[in-house]
């Protein structure tokens, strides 16, 4: 399917910030996917949307504790 967002992105993720600071992954259905990343192509035409760099990114828990 063409839908002009990512086509390399296996997986498209949520999360939520709690008002504590805690931050939440929400769980979405392939279909939920789907539409969410073509929705993300229609808004992203005219600006397309980028990876943020490296600092931003989120690491596991449990990847943390194992180390």
């Amino acid at each position: 399917m063409k839908h002009g967002f990512a086509e390399d992105i296996e997986h498209i993720g949520l999360i939520k910030r709690l008002p504590g600071g805690r931050i939440i992954q929400i769980g979405m259905t392939q279909e939920q996917q789907t539409m969410l990343k073509i929705s993300l192509g229609a808004i992203s035409q005219d600006k397309p949307m980028v990876q943020m760099p490296e600092q931003y990114d989120l690491v596991l828990k449990s990847e943390v504790e194992n180390v």
